[in-house]
This record gives C-alpha cells, sequence and structure tokens, in this order.
C-alpha cells in the first residue's frame, strides 16, 4: 500500500482520500454526523478515528456498551474499507471486549485491511484507551457492492 511512492505523491494520496471520505461518507450519510468522532489519519487500507463516549452510549453499569462499541468498530473498519474507493457492506463481524471503557473516556480505533479481494475485504479494528491500553479487538468482511471509478 503505497509502495514505491516518494513523501509527496504519498501526501497527495493522502488528501485524496480524505476528501473522498469526507465527502462521500460524512456529508452523505446522517449516521456519521451523529458519532462523537474525529479522524486522525486516513491513508489507503488505514483508518484512524478518536472516539468519545458520551453518556448516552453507557449501560447500567457506567461503562460503554458493547453495541456502542460494535458499531464503532464496524464504522471505523467499513471507512478503512472505504479509503480503498469501495463502497461496501458488512457481511459479518466479531468483537473481543477486552476491557472496560468508562463514560467520558476517549478511545482511538484503528482500522487496517488486511485483505483486498475481489469481492470482499477483511479487516480488523482494534481500539486503545487513553493509557494506550488494548480494550477492544474486531475483525470483520466486507463484501464489495461497488468498486469507485477513481480508483483511490
Amino acid at each position: 500500500m503505497g509502495e514505491g511512492m516518494n513523501i509527496e505523491e504519498k501526501r497527495e494520496q493522502e488528501k485524496k482520500i480524505w476528501e473522498y471520505i469526507t465527502h462521500e461518507i460524512i456529508n452523505k450519510a446522517p449516521y456519521y454526523k451523529q458519532l462523537p468522532f474525529v479522524f486522525k489519519r486516513l491513508s489507503r487500507g488505514l483508518a484512524i478515528l478518536e472516539f468519545r463516549i458520551v453518556p448516552k452510549f453507557v449501560n447500567t453499569q457506567g461503562i460503554a456498551s458493547g453495541g456502542i462499541l460494535a458499531s464503532f468498530c464496524d464504522s471505523v473498519m467499513g471507512i478503512a474499507c472505504r479509503t480503498l474507493g469501495h463502497h461496501v457492506t458488512t457481511l459479518e463481524i466479531n468483537m473481543n471486549y477486552i476491557r472496560p471503557i468508562s463514560v467520558e473516556s476517549r478511545i482511538l480505533g484503528v482500522g487496517k485491511v488486511l485483505r483486498e479481494g475481489t469481492r470482499t475485504v477483511v479487516v480488523e479494528c482494534e481500539f486503545f484507551n487513553e493509557r494506550t491500553e488494548l480494550v477492544v479487538k474486531g475483525r470483520a468482511s466486507f463484501y464489495i457492492l461497488q468498486k469507485d471509478k477513481k480508483g483511490n
């Protein structure tokens, strides 16, 4: 992913990916406007986002709901797929909840494409807390609905 590119070419590619993701996802999907996240880094096959666990996302124990964490993980992995220029849908997802995440915590979500096939993409996601401890690990397969004609 990006081997053989000079620094300027890599920067230009990352700029195009950033513009594509912002236009195609954030501006067109109301769901993403509801999530408290910021992009930290986007490059081909990689998405890094920071999420804040707000009170409406916690369960009765005062920790982040497993459902919202699965949704965040699915989003990070889906965005990693979109950096390849693919319109995708989730086929399956597997989650491991390793440590509890308390309300008002910030978590860093790192989604990486492991394999890009002709019809599916396999992606993993890791979430880290503010102490850089692994708190969630996920993996998913996505079906490629359409490849972008521009070929990011």
